[in-house]
């Protein structure tokens, strides 16, 4: 599924975040998706140039 994602172009319905360190980008990007015609959202993709960097210590910053 992920490579199906990484084929498509960022748009109303998909977006790419490369990490969590931005947490309003991140719920304004699901407000808007749950605003309109749903979407997804991926974290560790860095966005533009799609190269999958992945999550570090997630549990930590809960």
């Amino acid at each position: 599924m992920l490579e199906e994602l990484l084929a498509k172009e960022e748009g109303k319905i998909l977006e790419f975040k490369e990490n969590t360190k931005s947490l309003s980008k991140i719920i304004q990007t699901i407000v808007a998706f749950a605003n309109t015609a749903e979407g997804t959202l991926v974290i560790g993709i860095k966005d533009k140039i799609k190269e999958i960097v992945g999550l570090r210590n997630l549990s930590s910053k809960i």
